[in-house]
């Protein structure tokens, strides 16, 4: 196997190569817009009067949530 000589060590060839390798994939994995995981699917109700009850619903069941979490 081949050797380089990189400030006066001896480096193997195919570790070289996973290290551009991981480099390169960690580049693409910063490179990835984040997606925002707060932002909750839209409503699609039937009527107005289903859409603020699903709200309604949404606020009690969060707030029973975080009762239980303290």
């Amino acid at each position: 196997m081949g050797h380089f000589t990189i400030a006066g060590r001896q480096i193997a060839t195919h570790h070289m190569v996973l290290g551009v390798l991981a480099a390169y994939g960690l580049g693409i994995k910063a490179a990835i817009p984040k997606k925002d995981k707060t932002q909750a699917p839209p409503i699609n109700a039937s009527s107005t009067e289903e859409g603020e009850f699903v709200q309604q619903f949404l606020k009690a069941f969060e707030a029973e949530e975080k009762k239980e979490k303290h």
